[in-house]
């Protein structure tokens, strides 16, 4: 009898033991994004917004009293390096994938995690190429088609644009198409017209010069650059030093501080949308902003501001998933998300709903449009 109890008081502590070591061992999230070369300001703002919303979860105890590990990778916008980093990271066992940052990284290394069931957070992809599909893909903004519709309505109802030449960037291809088509398709029913499309690979041996020429060849209304902020700027540059007078727009991609660092005169009068309200004076934004800008120097603009939500809804999905349920299952059965920009609710297929915010770029700062 005393031997029957000795060996249940063992198993019982050695049981104690493991769900102690259980409860102690990191989560571990993984976050792939371009972090260095010419989308580095996409890159590290995003990865930053993730790293603020771990350290702030640490710091307030973990989830559910296990601690957050980050393990953060730069795919370099190459996809070897994306495919490789996320093959490492599945082999990690990681809890979920943040990232990639742009939607030519995401479909190369969406099916690596859809083949290990392991979750992917999007985190300003939007491509309508991953919609409408049971997978583990997830974002917090909507694909483009839903975004390019009132960038059309603003430019053809408040700007009264007729005839625009779009300039649409080949290395981000499965976003820039995305938006271009859908861009068309809108401005189009409104009674516009696309009289003029050039695309180009960005790289440093672009010559702008003649992309800038060729877009302005037809006497367009308006140039639209579908492209990274570096290559709006110069672009920007080369367009207004042949047609001082041209008026321009971009899409989100654009969007960020950079553009009109790099920009300056060039940009002023430019349509730029946004995915977030730059005016909010929502405590809870404003408290973001701050806390981001005390821990890394700079502005988060839309990509520290989606990295910091997309971050939130993975850990709250984690806080609140039962031992029976993935986190896919969890974030379908909770539904609806607190963040930042807004509520984040789900549909069947991991899509989220996210606004539109018009801006114009007036004297050097984003400025909502129906403020103008």
């Amino acid at each position: 009898m005393m031997r029957i109890i000795g060996v249940v008081t063992i198993c019982v502590l050695l049981l104690a033991a493991l769900v102690g070591c259980s409860e102690s061992t990191p989560l571990k999230i993984g976050f792939i994004g371009g972090t260095s070369g010419k989308l580095a300001d996409l890159g590290v703002a995003g990865r930053n917004g993730v790293i603020l919303a771990v350290e702030q979860r640490n710091k307030a105890g973990g989830v559910n009293g296990r601690s957050v590990e980050l393990l953060l990778n730069d795919d370099k916008q190459t996809p070897e390096v994306a495919k490789r980093i996320t093959e490492q990271l599945v082999a990690s066992q990681v809890d979920a994938i943040l990232g990639p940052m742009t939607s030519s990284m995401a479909v190369e290394i969406a099916p690596i995690a859809e083949r290990s069931g392991t979750l992917m957070m999007g985190i300003t992809v939007t491509t309508n190429g991953l919609s409408g599909k049971d997978d583990h893909f997830f974002r917090v903004l909507s694909p483009t088609v839903e975004h390019v519709t009132e960038t059309a309505q603003y430019l053809r109802s408040k700007k009264g644009t007729q005839r625009v030449s779009v300039i649409y960037d080949l290395s981000n291809k499965s976003y820039s198409e995305s938006w271009l088509v859908d861009f068309s398709a809108a401005f189009r029913s409104l009674g516009g017209e696309v009289i003029q499309t050039t695309s180009f690979y960005s790289s440093n041996q672009v010559n702008f010069a003649e992309i800038a020429e060729e877009a302005l060849s037809k006497n367009p209304d308006r140039v639209v650059l579908v492209v990274n902020s570096v290559d709006a700027a110069l672009l920007a540059k080369q367009l207004r030093t042949m047609n001082p007078e041209i008026p321009l727009a971009t899409s989100e991609w654009s969007g960020t501080e950079r553009l009109i660092e790099l920009g300056g005169r060039y940009v002023e009068g430019t349509v730029v949308p946004q995915y977030f309200d730059r005016d909010s004076q929502d405590p809870a934004f404003q408290a973001f902003v701050k806390a981001y800008v005390d821990r890394f120097g700079h502005s988060p603009g839309f990509p520290g501001l989606v990295g910091y939500d997309a971050t939130n809804v993975v850990l709250d999905g984690l806080a609140k998933k039962q031992d029976d349920e993935t986190l896919k299952q969890a974030l379908l059965r909770i539904g609806t998300f607190t963040a930042i920009a807004g509520e984040v609710t789900f549909d069947s297929f991991g899509e989220a709903k996210s606004k539109t915010y018009l801006t114009e770029i007036i004297d050097g700062q984003f400025r909502l449009g129906t403020s103008l």
